[in-house]
């Protein structure tokens, strides 16, 4: 079994969510690998003062094109969290997984290349979207690293440094869902690459409704065109003119 010591894992799980916990934990007793459960922060649960000294509603409205849910908080603070225990803590490297993902054959081998791996800062472990990369460099005969111009927008899994870590906790408040203010890695100068081929995907077999327990997994559609239009050209540019990486 590896030892959570020489690379923590750690699983966020909302405590209302039992059956993706067991699914997770099936999937990992199956590889020998150890990990820690992070309760996950439930969005409609939290105060607004909590939601005031996390994130900036007027951020938000400058900066993104429609608003936060109460479920988009409370995603972005769980990922937050384990980013400062890391911190606290002293964590060198982690890898940090949802809890609606299929882990896949090679995910324990990506264990064996830590040394290679926590020289890089943020690491994406899936890709719903099978987006190109720029460049990619082999790290073995299995696996390589790429870097993009489009960077995927999910958090299903990653594995992330403590410099990485301490540059997303540079942002004072958020303002946009988590996925996606790594897409915006420039502002934090934070690199940003994938491990393919991915040792995890997303398990869309699991029931709609934690959105809606979590408060909603996306803000209000409704956004005005030039706020829609500012953010859209914005993230154009960058893709046009940002690599997430050098390799």
């Amino acid at each position: 079994m590896l030892p959570l010591n020489s690379c923590p894992i750690f699983i966020i799980n909302l405590d209302c969510s039992p059956k993706r916990m067991s699914s997770m934990n099936e999937q990992l007793q199956y590889t020998g690998i150890s990990y820690q459960r992070i309760s996950a922060v439930k969005g409609v649960d939290l105060t607004a003062d909590e939601i005031n000294n996390e994130y900036s509603s007027q951020l938000n409205k400058k900066y993104f094109r429609y608003d936060l849910s109460l479920g988009e908080v409370g995603c972005y603070l769980s990922h937050r969290n384990i980013w400062r225990k890391m911190v606290e803590q002293d964590i060198e490297f982690a890898v940090i997984l949802e809890d609606d993902l299929v882990i896949n054959k090679n995910f324990f081998n990506l264990f064996s290349h830590i040394d290679i791996l926590k020289k890089y800062e943020f690491i994406k472990l899936a890709d719903n979207r099978n987006y190109s990369p720029v460049k990619a460099k082999k790290i073995d005969v299995e696996f390589e690293l790429i870097n993009y111009s489009k960077i995927p927008n999910c958090t299903t899994g990653y594995a992330i440094s403590l410099k990485g870590a301490k540059k997303l906790l540079s942002r004072e408040k958020f303002y946009r869902p988590v996925d996606i203010d790594i897409q915006f890695c420039k502002e934090l100068d934070l690199s940003v690459y994938g491990l393919r081929p991915y040792p995890i995907t997303e398990n869309n077999h699991f029931d709609s409704n934690i959105s809606t327990l979590n408060g909603g997994g996306h803000g209000s559609p409704t956004t005005t065109l030039f706020r829609n239009l500012k953010y859209r050209f914005t993230l154009w540019r960058m893709r046009k003119t940002h690599v997430s990486g050098a390799l």
